[in-house]
């Protein structure tokens, strides 16, 4: 399956707002006029003057510090839900365009956006649209369906997956952003974009007048080719674009608030101030990112996003930040929250709403949720569950932050030292990878699910000897590296929790001995116990206790807790011995790792950087440049290490059982940056790919090749990857050093995923190789070498 990558934005800067609609004259909770579209005059009647945000203060972000500066970082009382606020309008109040509720009383939305939803589907289920409303004090929702980039142009079942975020928000008593994502390329009026006007209309029969919905007819008109320029001619090609489909809602009946966004990424609310849409219920957007567009309290920089903000709000026309991210323009680095708290301070004093990017999992500072990142961090579940709430833990510090000022209420950050990792919890209904040792002295006892628990059955008289160091002589099991979260980071542990279930209550002896690829084995120095007055009696009349395993009962288990290294201290392997006094059954449940990270944190020892080096061999004993993608799922050590008698670029992988939402989640992805290389005569990139497998199986690798070019769309992905299949790696090639080879080859004069030209004059950008693995085990070594472009293909 091609998978398109899903960046955020690499070099164009972006803003975050949706621009509210012009409406002549100055009034006083008055009531909007009937829509209406055409032109209108440039000439505003009044102006309204933004108030001067407070100069932030300097040093160390605090928290506090801001809230006792800003005004309006706090309470969050204009945020009003449909049911109370009804069918919305704009009306013009003290010559300043602001959104009102159907009482013509100011109402503030503030929520959240997906990110691509043909990426990030899982996030429309009823369970997290309801913490959204809930937990997080929501009331709107921004559905991102990309168009171009694998989305609505090339797989309109997406329109399905909006259509039930729409029921899923007013269901749960929310507002909802229709948001038709223009983005690569970054004219609206381009062929992939003729969709638009009879989706909006489909839309707009499903849902006919539907006061919830709000549609943002163009995210950011930008001047990815073929695109719009960055100035009025740039707005008017936009304005054109607009102006049919709002027509189109307006004559059908449809008197919903409609956003429309400006050129350079809907940086340019100034231009529509300037030649705005007559039509009285219509936005414009605006889009910040807090790292890359800095505050400003003045009108007349053109090159500043608020500064644009300003004006456009003093020139007669509304604003609304349909996207803003804590991070910087691309989605990463930061979180920049002193930024973040001057940009929300100015929007909740004018009354502007906002919906914050992105309600996902990805790699990147801007998700809201953790990210799946090898031996580090699992993925935190789209769906929160019956629970209807994510854990705060399972917050991003972005999402965290968020969280707190979509509420109104004082930003105080959890320890984030203290850490919890599930290593086994049986609920799949599988072993999760568990089975007897192969050194077990008992062989004779049996494992299975039941209940969604670990049952050992067999116990009697062969695995009973409970005392605190006759545990070899009980039976051995071990998890292989096989269970979801099976390559946790121990570092800072401090113990391990054990949920064990009985019949009957019986002591129950229990010794760990984790293992890392550094650390392979050292013997506990005893089992730790369980008595029959620690269990409880549970409803279904069996008896259950916790037993702990402290880091000192198990000399691997602390050298790994406290190896700074990230192979040294992340965990590929866990063995139990388990006795039981009763012998019988015995069952274990929540295998759980506890600690703090309140010391240095593991480091990675790559090789030496060395020299951005194209074509690539390794040779000098540097990396040539070649780095970990910020959004890899892999972040372990990149070493240069000899393979079939050469240098390569090497790296150590275990992809999880339980696999991410995301397929590229779990995937290493390396980076070259370039800047000026071109295909020019040749035909492919090749470079030589090795396996040094401990384990595989089942599943297959694909290697993918992406390019970031400027005049793309800073993403262009080869559209057919490399195939390895790991029940064929015995039939393929083997180095004299042991290594499965696979040579591989990317034909670059072929369109890419999204239809795009690779020319010979294209200037490439960034090389970005990524593994992706489908339903693999594997768990070993990989490596790279003699990364090149050629006018053939081996």
């Amino acid at each position: 399956m091609i998978t398109t990558i899903q960046k955020r934005y690499i070099v164009f800067p972006l803003v975050l707002a949706a621009m509210l609609s012009f409406i002549s004259g100055c009034g006083s909770n008055k009531s909007a006029p009937a829509p209406t579209t055409g032109s209108t005059s440039t000439a505003a009647p009044c102006s309204y003057t933004p108030a001067a945000s407070p100069t932030a203060p300097t040093g160390t972000y605090s928290a506090s510090a801001s809230e006792g500066m800003y005004t309006h970082l706090l309470t969050n009382t204009a945020v009003r839900r449909p049911s109370v606020a009804g069918a919305l309008q704009l009306i013009t109040s003290n010559c300043m365009v602001t959104l009102v509720d159907s009482r013509g009383v100011p109402i503030q939305l503030r929520g959240m956006s997906t990110h691509g939803l043909q990426w990030y589907p899982q996030i429309i289920n009823n369970n997290a649209f309801v913490a959204f409303h809930t937990d997080w004090d929501a009331n709107v929702m921004r559905l991102a369906m990309y168009v171009a980039e694998g989305g609505y142009a090339t797989d309109p079942t997406v329109e399905q997956t909006v259509i039930n975020g729409i029921k899923f928000a007013i269901a749960n008593d929310m507002y909802v952003i229709v948001d038709w994502h223009v983005e690569t390329p970054g004219d609206p009026n381009a062929s992939v974009y003729n969709g638009a006007l009879g989706f909006f209309t489909d839309i707009s029969k499903k849902f006919p007048n539907d006061s919830h919905i709000i549609y943002e007819l163009a995210n950011e008109p930008n001047g990815n080719t073929p695109g719009v320029t960055n100035d009025a001619a740039g707005w008017a090609n936009v304005k054109s674009y607009a102006q049919p489909i709002i027509q189109m809602l307006r004559t059908t009946g449809n008197k919903n608030i409609v956003v429309v966004g400006t050129p350079n990424w809907s940086q340019r609310p100034d231009l529509a101030a300037l030649d705005p849409i007559n039509d009285s219920a219509t936005l414009y957007t605006v889009h910040f990112y807090a790292g890359t567009h800095l505050p400003s309290n003045d009108d007349k920089d053109r090159t500043n996003v608020m500064s644009n903000a300003r004006f456009a709000l003093e020139h007669g026309v509304g604003i609304f930040v349909t996207e803003w991210g804590t991070s910087d323009a691309s989605g990463n680095n930061g979180p920049y929250f002193q930024a973040a708290d001057t940009w929300l301070d100015f929007l909740n004093s004018n009354n502007i709403s906002w919906a914050n990017w992105a309600a996902d999992n990805k790699n990147e500072t801007s998700a809201a949720f953790i990210p799946y990142v090898s031996g580090v961090s699992t993925a935190t579940s789209l769906d929160p569950g019956l629970g209807l709430a994510w854990p705060i833990n399972q917050l991003s510090l972005s999402g965290e932050y968020v969280r707190t000022r979509m509420q109104g209420v004082a930003y105080q950050p959890i320890d984030r030292t203290a850490f919890s990792s599930v290593i086994s919890d049986f609920n799949d209904g599988t072993l999760q990878g568990w089975g007897i040792n192969a050194g077990s002295p008992v062989t004779t006892v049996t494992l299975s699910n039941v209940n969604n628990a670990m049952l050992l059955t067999g116990m009697s008289a062969t695995s009973t000897d409970v005392t605190a160091t006759g545990y070899w002589n009980n039976v051995r099991i071990s998890d292989d590296g096989l269970s979801p979260g099976s390559d946790p980071n121990l570092f800072g542990a401090k113990a391990m929790s054990i949920d064990v279930i009985v019949p009957a209550p019986t002591t129950v002896s229990i010794a760990a001995l984790p293992q890392s690829s550094t650390h392979s084995w050292a013997n506990p120095t005893q089992a730790d116990q369980i008595t029959p007055s620690h269990f409880v009696l549970q409803s279904n009349g069996t008896y259950k206790a916790t037993l702990t395993i402290p880091v000192a009962d198990s000399p691997n288990f602390q050298t790994i807790a406290q190896d700074t290294t990230l192979a040294g201290s992340t965990m590929t392997n866990l063995i139990l011995f388990v006795g039981a006094a009763s012998g019988g059954t015995v069952t274990l449940d929540n295998i759980t790792v506890t600690g703090n990270r309140t010391v240095t944190a593991p480091v990675v020892n790559n090789s030496p950087a060395g020299q951005v080096t194209f074509p690539s061999d390794f040779e000098d004993k540097t990396r040539q440049g070649w780095a970990w993608d910020p959004a890899s799922g892999v972040q372990s050590a990149l070493t240069v290490a000899p393979a079939n008698s050469s240098q390569a670029l090497a790296w150590d992988v275990t992809y999880p059982t339980v696999k991410p939402t995301d397929n590229w989640a779990d995937a290493p992805r390396l980076l070259l940056g370039t800047t000026t290389l071109t295909r020019d005569t040749n035909n492919f990139l090749l470079f030589d790919f090795y396996l040094k497998p401990t384990r595989a199986t089942t599943g297959s690798l694909s290697l993918n090749l992406a390019f970031q070019p400027p005049s793309l769309g800073y993403w262009a992905q080869v559209a057919t990857p490399v195939t390895i299949p790991l029940s064929s790696l015995s039939t393929m090639t083997k180095t004299s050093d042991g290594l499965y080879h696979i040579q591989a080859s990317f034909n670059l004069t072929q369109p890419t995923a999204t239809s795009q030209t690779i020319t010979p004059s294209t200037a490439l950008g960034s090389i970005t190789i990524i593994v992706q693995d489908t339903n693999s085990d594997f768990s070993g070594t990989m490596y790279i070498d003699n990364v090149r472009l050629s006018p053939t293909s081996p």
